[in-house]
């Protein structure tokens, strides 16, 4: 061993020299920028002005639920899904053979 290791007490980047070093990035362009997605163009497209200080997706929205009030089937299920919710969809499901390996406990 060099003098300079036995200084130091431990090499630099672990004890094969090859981990990291103290103080220097292992990743120095950091992470890659994602590609733009079609949600954030639609928000970016949406929050442009139309008409004084409304946007458009005040606008687009203001049709819909005035579609719903008109008595149209699906802008009414989109408003009421939007502020209510979609409804839990139950499954019920009939096993008559349980599948080689498989068994039951009944508690």
């Amino acid at each position: 061993m060099s003098k300079t290791v036995e200084k130091q007490g431990k090499m630099q980047g672990g004890i094969t020299g090859k981990g990291f070093v103290k103080g220097k990035s292992g990743n120095p362009k950091g992470r890659p920028k994602k590609d733009r997605c079609i949600p954030d163009i639609l928000r970016e497209l949406t929050a442009e002005s139309v008409a004084g200080n409304k946007t458009k997706l005040y606008t687009m929205l203001s049709s819909v639920v005035d579609n719903a009030m008109n008595g149209d089937q699906w802008s009414i299920q989109f408003v009421a899904e939007r502020m209510e919710g979609k409804p839990a969809q139950v499954v019920t499901q009939r096993i008559e053979e349980l599948p080689k390996g498989f068994q039951t406990t009944i508690v």
